[in-house]
């Protein structure tokens, strides 16, 4: 017996809707005589417990249920702000005083009626905490749902904030962090400032700004969003970019494994940049090597492709020798060159007797040596020991629990998130945060003007 709800929708919570969407899915019914005021999913809590470090690791896949809107406590002012979050796995946030109180799991904003429960939340939180907001907050993506109706309104002042710094404040507010940061964001897609992709960022910064430090070589997504459902398209595209000649690269046994057809039409609209997205994205590389592996070419769920590759590791948090990748400095900014990875990943498949569990965990282990070797970079650079690791790549166990241990290794001083997910789920407390340094850098330029 469970909470019910179409796949893609919000949980129903009222019988009359219950009985009109469900009959044709579920068996019986128990309703009842008092209603559900508010639709609230379970939380997901993962636990970690990290060898010599004492307390266990807590996080957030959902925070729902039991937790919010327990609010986030901040040693400043952000004032009375409404945050959207993002598009998928999204949540509302509500500023007051020096506090910010995150909203339960709300999902994916892909059809009117999540919309519309998120809507509603964010209504329901306002007058539940008796705030009138005059700011809101949204992510920068044009495209959104949430972005599209914030932009439209004309009652409140509007702040749209980049998805890749809301992820690295959301991560510095919980942990109490102010001042300059580096902050290492992981994760599937984002919009840039530059109209691009983001996903495999190195940012430095605080709440009032940021500047791109570093970042993954763009890929290519062959069919752009296809490519999401289909790693097996993502893998293919880091063929030709890591070898350029296709003919001599598709002995691999994931890619011959496709329809002769099809790859080939895949190979030439990577040679061309034909319907091919770019990206810089962390999670889309994990999807092409998950792929080339073998491990899943095609996806039903998101991330299904990086979290099988994960389970491959049977949750034990042993490195070992990475692949070899190269960095480069392009216009000021660092790059990480992941061609060497496939390269070598090939040459490995091809030989007899692979194991993939153990390239699984050679990926992996190469995953954390580049922001060991990155983060030692910009900190030498730039002076600053302050990193938070945020965004969707750090739910991974393996990731996450090897990074914290290679940047204190080096001596740096790295955070990552306790109190709200490091997935898109904690986008709207980021947000906040921003919006509020925004409306406090407007009133110091209005005093400057003032005083003149």
């Amino acid at each position: 017996m469970t909470s019910g709800n179409l796949s893609g929708h919000p949980i129903v919570y009222e019988n009359h809707t219950a009985l009109a969407q469900l009959r044709g899915i579920v068996d019986y019914f128990v309703l009842n005589d008092r209603d559900i005021r508010t639709r609230v999913d379970d939380s997901v809590v993962r636990v970690i417990v990290r060898e010599g470090k004492g307390a266990p690791l807590i996080s957030f896949m959902r925070r729902s249920r039991s937790y919010a809107p327990y609010p986030i406590h901040l040693p400043y002012q952000v004032g009375s702000i409404v945050a959207l979050g993002a598009e998928l796995k999204t949540t509302v946030s509500i500023g007051k005083a020096n506090q910010v109180f995150v909203s339960q799991h709300i999902g994916d904003l892909k059809n009117d009626t999540t919309f519309k429960s998120h809507i509603d939340c964010a209504t329901h939180l306002q007058n539940l905490l008796s705030v009138r907001a005059e700011t809101l907050a949204c992510d920068l993506h044009p495209a959104f749902r949430s972005t599209r109706a914030a932009v439209e309104q004309t009652e409140m002042r509007v702040v749209q904030v980049q998805h890749h710094h809301a992820h690295m404040v959301s991560c510095m507010a919980e942990n109490g962090l102010s001042g300059k940061t580096i902050g290492v964001i992981f994760d599937g897609a984002g919009y840039g400032p530059d109209g691009t992709i983001w996903g495999g960022e190195f940012l430095l910064g605080d709440s009032a700004g940021f500047e791109r430090a570093g970042h993954l070589r763009p890929l290519l997504l062959l069919g752009g969003d296809k490519a999401v459902k289909e790693p097996i398209r993502v893998a293919i595209a880091l063929l030709v970019e890591a070898f350029g000649e296709v003919a001599t690269c598709f002995d691999v046994p994931a890619v011959r494994a496709v329809d002769e057809q099809r790859r080939e039409v895949f190979a030439r609209m990577a040679e061309r940049r034909i319907n091919a997205a770019t990206t810089t994205s962390m999670g889309r590389l994990f999807d092409g090597i998950s792929a080339l592996l073998g491990v899943c070419s095609q996806i039903e769920y998101e991330a299904q492709a990086a979290i099988e590759m994960e389970a491959l590791l049977q949750r034990d948090f042993r490195t070992t020798q990475p692949f070899e990748y190269a960095i480069e400095l392009r216009d000021g900014c660092l790059e990480v060159d992941y061609r060497p990875i496939v390269r070598e990943v090939v040459r490995l498949l091809q030989a007899s007797g692979a194991d993939i569990a153990e390239l699984s965990r050679r990926f992996h282990s190469t995953v954390v040596d580049i922001i060991g070797e990155m983060c030692a970079r910009l900190v030498e650079r730039f002076g600053v020991d302050q990193i938070v690791l945020s965004g969707g790549v750090f739910s991974n166990e393996f990731v996450l629990v090897n990074a914290l241990a290679c940047l204190e290794s080096h001596g740096f001083k790295p955070y990552c998130h306790q109190l709200v997910p490091t997935n898109d789920g904690g986008i709207s407390l980021g947000q906040v945060v921003v919006a509020a340094a925004s409306a406090d850098s407007m009133s110091e330029l209005q005093l400057i003007e003032g005083t003149k």
